[in-house]
């Protein structure tokens, strides 16, 4: 049984395909946390989010799919560094990017502001990204602290090693 937590409340951001987002919502409100969910229909509406100018909580979960260039939007051209440089404020947030290859936004991620940035060095399966981030949670629904969250979650499968934390 989940141990009685006061409910704490997290944004998932989904863009593109909606079946990870719904999983990884229904996981997490089953672990009592109160998630927002905005399904994201543009580029334009994605660096909204980024920028703020559509509010967010502190935790950020971007279910989406990425690869050496940034954050892939369907039949857009993708967000990368350069515009989560331009765009982005993200003073205090943590994110949790779920799409592949997504590592090297941690640099623009940071100077945005983030506390804490998670995302895949490579490209792990879909199944994969579910794992680690129900794992995650899971684990600081018991208290572990985010470092130690991640670093156990990564540990949970070899293709869920490919998430790191990367942090201020």
């Amino acid at each position: 049984m989940i141990p009685y937590v006061a409910k704490q409340s997290l944004t998932i951001i989904a863009v593109g395909d909606a079946l990870e987002a719904n999983a990884v919502r229904a996981t997490l409100e089953g672990l009592n946390y109160r998630t927002t969910t905005h399904w994201v229909g543009s580029r334009a509406e994605l660096l909204e989010l980024l920028a703020g100018e559509i509010p967010t909580d502190e935790t950020v979960i971007l279910s989406c799919h990425g690869d050496e260039r940034g954050i892939l939007v369907p039949e857009e051209p993708p967000i990368t560094a350069a515009d989560i440089h331009t765009h982005a404020h993200l003073a205090g947030k943590t994110i949790i990017n779920l799409g592949c290859e997504t590592s090297h936004l941690a640099p623009a991620f940071r100077t945005a502001g983030t506390t804490h940035y998670v995302a895949p060095t490579a490209s792990p399966d879909g199944t994969a990204a579910l794992a680690f981030v129900t794992n995650l949670f899971f684990l600081r629904t018991y208290n572990s602290p985010l470092p130690e969250a991640v670093q156990r979650a990564a540990a949970f499968h070899p293709e869920c090693e490919q998430f790191e934390l990367f942090q201020r």
